[in-house]
Formats: structure tokens, sequence, C-alpha cells
């Protein structure tokens, strides 16, 4: 099992449930082979103010920074 990557409101968004990610944290967490297995560049959306962001489909932890 994977541990919890951490997340903030500045590199991520929640919508209807799902966690998106930008780019720079997929690639970050990429570097793990298991978590790179839950980062869906499939899935993707442009949110304005942030970018590019890729669906993740793995345990996460919410930062409110």
């Amino acid at each position: 099992m994977a541990g919890k990557i951490r997340v903030n409101p500045k590199n991520s968004k929640v919508l209807a449930g799902i966690l998106y990610i930008t780019e720079l944290k997929a690639v970050l967490i990429s570097k793990s082979k298991v978590l790179a297995e839950l980062v869906e560049y499939d899935n993707n959306l442009v949110y304005p103010g942030i970018g590019k962001l890729v669906e993740y489909n793995g345990p996460y932890i919410r930062l409110k920074k």
C-alpha cells in the first residue's frame, strides 16, 4: 500500500469528489513506482490560475494552506 501524498489548494483541486493534482505534483510523485500507477494522465482538465491538472486515485492528506 502506498503512503498518502500531501496536497494543498495551490497544487490540487477536488471536483465532484475526485482529486486533481498539478502536473508538477504528478511528476514529483511519479518518482515512486507505486504512486506513479495512481496518476491518470488521460483524465485531465485545465483550471484557471493553476493550469493543467491530472486525476489522482490514491490516498491523500489535504492541507489548508
